[in-house]
């Protein structure tokens, strides 16, 4: 039984730039100022982080107290744009969840930075939600690297199985996702469809790279340890 933690970002879907107006808008909403997201980036970290970084960045102490008002104002602010216009399902990966959701060999989850309310939203706008009952969210804690665990203690809870490091595989585009299956001890899988390129993916240790999820035979062979199929022998 293999456990699929997916990425949602660069990984399934991408979102155009309305989750970073979001994000400015709700924390000037709350601040009562101006304020810049320019020089710091989104890719590969927790919602509770970024939003901690765009207050430093601003010159605002970025408190525990403050950072859960930002997350309540950004999920208030950024749900209305989240929608089929602003969110598109990167090649291949409708094709690939519902091949993986058939299996009786995988379990299927969610391992994002991405507060819970948020990841569920950009999945529901590319029909993808359905695939994904459990999973870890940035709504848990700030450090990706802590989400593993919390993903694995909802596994045991929804499928009454315990599962193995060497059962668990973690699926995302960035370098952090990647040092986050290290942390955990999981088989690592690069997709080089978000912000980080083949080469950054293979320096952090990816087990395995892609470079989309189109070819979904290609997946099941490298990640599940299919057989390819062969053809009867004689035929033309």
């Amino acid at each position: 039984m293999h456990l699929l933690l997916f990425d949602i970002d660069g990984t399934l879907v991408r979102v155009n730039r309305a989750g970073r107006r979001a994000v400015q808008t709700a924390l000037e909403d709350l601040v009562g100022t101006d304020l810049s997201t320019d020089g710091v980036s989104f890719s590969g970290k927790t919602d509770p982080q970024i939003l901690s970084e765009v207050l430093a960045a601003n010159g605002i102490e970025a408190s525990d107290a403050l950072v859960s008002d930002a997350l309540e104002v950004y999920a208030e602010a950024a749900a209305p744009v989240l929608s089929s216009s602003t969110v598109t399902a990167l090649p291949g990966t409708q094709p690939l969840l519902t091949a993986l959701a058939d299996r009786d060999d995988v379990q299927l989850a969610l391992l994002t930075g991405n507060i819970e309310a948020m990841a569920y939203r950009k999945l529901e706008a590319v029909s993808m939600a359905q695939y994904f009952s459990f999973g870890a969210f940035g709504s848990d804690h700030a450090d990706r690297n802590r989400l593993p665990e919390v993903a694995l203690r909802r596994a045991r809870r929804d499928t009454g199985r315990a599962f193995a490091a060497s059962e668990t595989v973690i699926i995302g585009d960035t370098i952090h996702d990647i040092e986050c299956g290290q942390t955990a001890g999981a088989r690592c899988v690069g997709v080089c469809s978000g912000s980080d390129d083949r080469a950054a993916l293979s320096r952090a240790g990816a087990d395995l790279l892609f470079e989309d999820l189109r070819d979904r035979d290609a997946f099941c062979r490298a990640v599940l340890h299919d057989r390819p199929s062969q053809r009867p022998h004689g035929s033309g």
